[in-house]
């Protein structure tokens, strides 16, 4: 088997992530899916403990700075053998094994929110994939990368969009893999759910409002 690594992007943007989100990240990661390195794409090194590993990235200028997720696909970047990419606002549950091994060359969650419409409505969304997680070959779809122009990001909503459009054939991991964090409180999440995604309320407001969430989120 292949070296794993594990994945995550931290830079300055629209969400006010802060360095707490990667220190939580990393320890349920290396709690749940042991033998990996762990490495964060970021532009804020200094405020990371120097236990994780970091690779300088400037996200792009003008625009969302999800966009800073197709570095990912970087071919120059160290990046190497099984890599496994995780959105910061996610609570790991388990089973991630079966992420990193899931047999097919790049795949990512499904679209499960079929209701989304982006605030920009001149701008285009493809309901393929959800971003928040991804695994590939290290080196595979170079062109994410290096096909990208910012007047994609004038066109498209999102990452996840130019993704479904020119990985048109990668492959969805299972839907009910995915739950969605609420308002409401826990989702009735039973295996095979193996990631949740927390997209609002996001994890330290999860934290302080329910004990099961910051008991998990270590």
């Amino acid at each position: 088997m292949s070296k794993l690594t594990v994945v995550c992007v931290f830079v300055h943007g629209h969400v006010p992530f802060t360095a707490e989100y990667v220190v939580r990240l990393q320890s349920m990661a290396q709690r749940l899916l042991p033998s990996h390195r762990f490495v964060c794409l970021t532009d804020q090194a200094a405020s990371l403990p120097q236990t994780i590993d970091t690779i300088e990235v400037r996200p792009p200028k003008g625009v969302y700075a999800w966009w800073t997720k197709l570095q990912l696909f970087n071919p120059e970047l160290p990046l190497r053998g099984r890599c496994v990419y995780f959105d910061l606002d996610v609570l790991l549950l388990g089973g991630l094994r079966d992420i990193a091994d899931f047999p097919a060359e790049f795949a990512l969650a499904p679209d499960g929110a079929p209701n989304f419409k982006p605030k920009a409505k001149a701008l285009k969304v493809v309901k393929r994939f959800n971003s928040s997680v991804m695994v590939w070959d290290a080196g595979a779809r170079p062109e994410l990368f290096t096909d990208w122009r910012l007047t994609d990001a004038g066109r498209l909503w999102g990452d996840q969009d130019w993704i479904g459009e020119r990985a048109y054939d990668a492959a969805a991991m299972p839907l009910d893999w995915f739950p969605r964090l609420s308002e409401s409180g826990p989702p009735p999440w039973l295996p095979p759910a193996k990631v949740m995604l927390c997209k609002k309320p996001k994890n330290l407001d999860a934290a302080v409002k329910w004990s099961w969430f910051n008991e998990a989120w270590q």
